[in-house]
């Protein structure tokens, strides 16, 4: 895009250009239409007139009736009266710095009507107040002509001040939206410029609220080039930036800035200054401003800057041209055209401002596109901020909440707590999780609940081909559905081993899908919730390994003894009962040596799982050591622990285990012991309670004995 704008500013420049063109060939077609050749002469000076006045010969043709008057023409330059004399006729005298209305609003020239009933050769002095010479180059041209040439003028000079005018009121609305003090150096360089001209050409003066300034006259003038000159200096100063040369030219520049302003100011506070040095202070600082524009300009183009090529070569052209006319060399002040040389040095200078100011434009595309630049990283840090946020909420969630619940309500917990955190970062309208195997169990989820039926339904169909598509192991998108109704649906693979599989499923309207972003951020929160959930459920596993028998799966005896301290404690303190039963395989070290180990821990798992199931719930139950089992029963008196101890042994008695095809038959004794009052610790209702079993032994196995029974 930024060589598209470059190269429609060029166009821009090239426009204004062409326009200027134009208005020059409409000066040289009028200013060379029915002209007489004059021959002019410097003749001696007389008295009280500078160098002498100018003798301009020429021959006009026989009038008539009808006829035109004949006219002389004289370009419109610095001199305080100009005026013309023949023997007996004398014109009215035109004074630069105090313009008549008659003259117009921007003449172009001197005009004096000649008498019309002249003809033939005539004989004229050119006067002027101070120092006549070539440069005045008066024609001699039909009046018809003069209109022509002076509108022409009017246009040429009303293009230039135009576009000085648009382009100090374009700076200044840059300068409110941009705060770039470099458009309000072109704002106030613009200005000084279009003064400078304006006083050049004599057009100031005829201005009202302007006319005081013709009280300095030349000085006057010389002050607005100095003026401009300091503008123009701290211009390039701010469109180049830093120049190569480094702190060295930076101290010229401001040098040269405030010489000027010391200069201008000096023009204008009303000393008496020789003209000739005055005229030859300015040139020479005009020279070496330009040298010094072409200079800086020069190292501009070598660091790319905007615009840098056209605002070089025209600085170049025009400071060949001033250095050809200082020194008398062949250039435009010898054109047919005196006007086209005015105005295409007028505009060669307006030209360079307004590419300077399509170059300081660059400049706002650039803080603009650095500004969006800036938004865009502020607004993708935020969002990586609150995305990092998300994920530490995400992880404290599911270290928190997966703690509390149990091994196989992990994975659900896990995946809803993802959807609480992932819905509200994504512009989805449907979030699904489904999987098969995953730690032994089928998974499936649907946010909102709402849409529930739907997505069963809808996997019902596909479950082979997304078996198929999360097995790839790649995160998709692809549409469903057509026209309106269509949707986007991005599909997260789970990371699983096989034949597990699972995916994450994200649903939107349109075609327009997901961002790559996005799509990372899903994955990224897919992959934390299964590393969390697996985390919690091998914590749960370990757990259970340090808490479970690993042959019956129930408690262990560290696990039973915690559970007994505890159970002790709070029954002491809420007053409540309290029973613990002992329960001893019958004979089980005849199963052992007749069928082997592996068929006693076969029976020992069979047991266990049969008085596991006999129990309640709130019972605790575990493994107190090879085929001694003990069940705690919180709440319960010694008839009450009884009865449990009579089910326990019924469980047992009814218990048929086959081994190798065999039947084996088991029984077992159990002693029971309930806690006293006082007893704040288990050991000496263990004490009973194993008492009770031995006793349980002695009276033949098979039974059930409660301790108070049997030790008064």
């Amino acid at each position: 895009m930024g060589g598209g704008r470059r190269r429609g500013d060029a166009w821009h420049v090239v426009g204004l250009l062409l326009l200027l063109v134009l208005v020059g060939g409409g000066l040289v077609a009028t200013d060379g239409a029915d002209i007489r050749p004059v021959t002019v002469e410097v003749m001696e000076a007389g008295p009280g007139v500078g160098n002498g006045p100018l003798l301009l010969r020429f021959d006009l043709p026989a009038q008539q009736a009808q006829a035109m008057p004949w006219a002389v023409w004289v370009p419109r330059i610095p001199r305080h009266a100009v005026w013309l004399e023949a023997d007996g006729w004398s014109s009215t005298e035109r004074d630069f710095f105090a313009p008549r209305r008659a003259e117009g609003v921007l003449p172009g020239g001197y005009v004096f009507l000649l008498p019309r009933a002249w003809e033939g050769p005539v004989e004229l002095q050119l006067h002027a107040r101070s120092a006549p010479d070539a440069h005045l180059q008066p024609r001699v041209m039909a009046t018809v002509e003069v209109a022509r040439l002076e509108q022409a003028a009017a246009v040429g000079s009303a293009v230039i001040y135009a576009s000085l005018l648009m382009l100090a009121l374009l700076s200044l609305s840059l300068y409110t939206a941009a705060r770039d003090r470099a458009f309000l150096t072109l704002f106030a360089c613009a200005s000084a410029l279009a003064l400078m001209l304006a006083g050049l050409n004599g057009h100031l003066y005829g201005l009202p609220g302007l006319r005081v300034l013709a009280h300095w006259r030349e000085p006057g003038q010389w002050a607005l080039v100095f003026l401009f000159l300091a503008t123009w200096v701290r211009l390039l100063q701010q469109y180049v930036g830093t120049p190569g040369g480094g702190a060295r030219v930076v101290r010229a520049i401001e040098f040269a800035f405030w010489a000027m302003l010391v200069l201008a100011g000096l023009c204008l506070a009303g000393l008496a200054f020789p003209a000739l040095p005055l005229r030859v202070l300015a040139v020479g600082c005009s020279l070496l401003a330009g040298a010094g524009s072409v200079q800086l300009l020069a190292d501009a183009v070598r660091r790319r800057v905007a615009m840098a090529w056209p605002l070089l070569l025209l600085s170049g052209l025009l400071l060949v041209v001033a250095i050809a006319w200082v020194l008398g060399l062949p250039g435009p002040a010898h054109l047919p055209g005196p006007l086209l040389t005015r105005f295409l040095g007028q505009g060669a200078l307006v030209l360079v401002l307004t590419s300077c100011a399509v170059g300081l434009l660059h400049r706002i595309s650039e803080y603009r596109e650095q500004r969006d630049r800036d938004h865009k990283a502020r607004i993708e840090s935020e969002r990586r901020m609150l995305r990092e946020a998300a994920r530490t909420e995400l992880v404290n969630a599911l270290q928190s909440k997966l703690r509390q619940v149990g091994q196989g309500e992990v994975a659900w917990q896990g995946f809803q707590i993802m959807a609480t955190h992932l819905l509200p970062l994504l512009p989805v309208s449907e979030l699904v999780v489904v999987a098969d195997g995953y730690h032994g169990n089928s998974l499936l989820l649907v946010e909102p609940a709402g849409s529930h039926d739907a997505a069963v339904a809808d996997l019902r169909d596909r479950l082979l081909v997304l078996r198929r598509q999360a097995g790839a192991g790649l995160a998709l998108q692809q549409p469903l559905g057509a026209g309106a109704d269509v949707l986007t649906e991005a599909l997260i693979p789970l990371k699983l081993r096989a034949p597990a599989w699972g995916a994450l499923l994200l649903r939107q309207e349109g075609r327009q899908g997901l961002a790559p972003d996005e799509m990372a951020l899903a994955s990224e929160f897919c992959r934390t919730t299964q590393m969390q959930v697996d985390q919690a459920i091998a914590a749960i596993q370990l757990r259970q390994s340090a808490e479970l028998d690993a042959l019956t799966g129930s408690l262990n005896r560290r696990s039973v003894d915690q559970w007994l301290v505890r159970s002790f404690a709070e029954a002491d303190r809420d007053g409540l009962s309290l029973s613990v039963l002992f329960v001893d395989l019958d004979r089980f070290k005849l199963i052992n040596d007749r069928y082997g180990h592996a068929a006693g821990d076969h029976c020992l798992r069979s047991v266990a799982g049969a008085l596991a199931a006999a129990l309640q719930e709130g019972d605790i139950f575990g493994r107190y050591g090879g085929e001694e089992f003990v069940a705690i029963l919180p709440g319960h008196s010694g008839a009450a622990a009884r009865q449990v101890g009579e089910r326990l042994r019924e469980a047992v008695e009814r218990l048929v285990i086959e081994w190798e095809g065999k039947p084996l038959r088991l029984t077992v004794s159990v002693g029971v012991a309930t806690r006293r009052d006082g007893e704040r610790t288990p050991q000496a209702t263990i004490d009973r309670a194993d008492k009770a079993l031995y006793a349980a032994k002695r009276a033949g196995r098979n039974c059930v004995h409660v301790a108070p029974a049997v030790f008064a």
